[in-house]
């Protein structure tokens, strides 16, 4: 369908290989009719909530049909946007994959009554899972029903009712978390909590981390226990409050009946449920308030 724009000019081996694969995941974002989240520059518009489907796939462009806008001036011509849109994979198992891409718009078309069409130029690369895990965001406490925190020992053991740093620490202030990703999380801990409860934390140390979110979304998981190794330790020497930046090294799974976890390694060091619920994050912030 789209291999046709392969030939019309030289590439390298290389270069040929990457158009490809651009193609080949446009091809099933066209036949899936995926939705497309359109990110305008701040700097040029207060354009917010714009969305449109990938109609049809032209040499070196994509028409894309928008929709959240009845008319598009043509003083939009030639600027840059961010799309992102996902892809059901059917192959090997059935898993939702989400991509972004930086290209610039064309040509605009009105159409009357009708939705109007966008013409975009063809991405030089997609973003995918590199780009969810490095996907960073800072959450509302809301969004979870329970987060706990217990100091890694040797043995693995730990009184679950126990946490060196409980939910109710984050509640009151004492604990915050700054950003959380698909690969750790970094987290704020007050100087009442260090002193009292992890006088001698350092860089390497580990954590056991329970998460729980308050929204259930189909076919993620609700509750997390992980081990997270801190990879980096700043103090406020003012204030004496410690960041710890934080990296997902285990996955566990609490076993039934029992106070135990059994734990296996994180493949790729990114927990893929965990950057698709990231990622929803950022399309409804994107759709409520245009900030993604």
């Amino acid at each position: 369908m789209v291999l046709d724009l392969l030939y019309k000019k030289k590439h390298s081996k290389e270069e040929d290989e990457q158009r490809r694969h651009v193609a080949d995941l446009l091809d099933l974002a066209l036949g899936q009719r995926s939705k497309i989240y359109i990110k305008f520059d701040d700097e040029a518009t207060n354009l917010t909530d714009i969305s449109g489907t990938l109609v049809d796939i032209k040499g070196s462009s994509l028409l894309v049909e928008l929709s959240g806008v009845s008319t598009l001036k043509d003083r939009f011509i030639g600027q840059k946007i961010t799309c992102f849109f996902k892809i059901v994979e059917r192959e090997h198992r059935h898993r939702e994959v989400f991509y972004s891409f930086a290209t610039t718009i064309e040509r605009i078309r009105q159409q009357g009554e009708r939705l109007p069409l966008v013409t975009l130029a063809f991405p030089s690369s997609l973003d995918g899972t590199q780009r969810r895990k490095s996907l960073r965001m800072k959450p509302d406490l809301e969004q979870f029903s329970h987060i706990s925190l217990w100091k890694y020992d040797a043995s693995g053991g730990f009184d679950i009712a126990k946490p060196t740093v409980a939910h109710g620490f984050f509640k009151n202030s004492q604990a915050s978390i700054e950003n959380i990703s698909a690969g750790g999380l970094r987290v704020i801990l007050r100087r009442s909590i260090m002193k009292d409860h992890c006088p001698d934390l350092k860089k390497g140390d580990r954590f056991i981390l329970y998460v729980s979110f308050a929204e259930k979304l189909q076919k993620l998981r609700e509750e997390y226990w992980l081990v997270a190794k801190i990879n980096n330790f700043q103090l406020d020497a003012i204030s004496g409050d410690v960041t710890l930046g934080m990296e997902f090294v285990a996955n566990g799974a609490r076993l039934p009946d029992s106070s135990k976890v059994e734990w296996s390694k994180i493949e790729d060091n990114i927990i893929d449920d965990i950057a698709q619920r990231i990622y929803q994050w950022h399309l409804l912030l994107y759709r409520d308030k245009g900030i993604l």
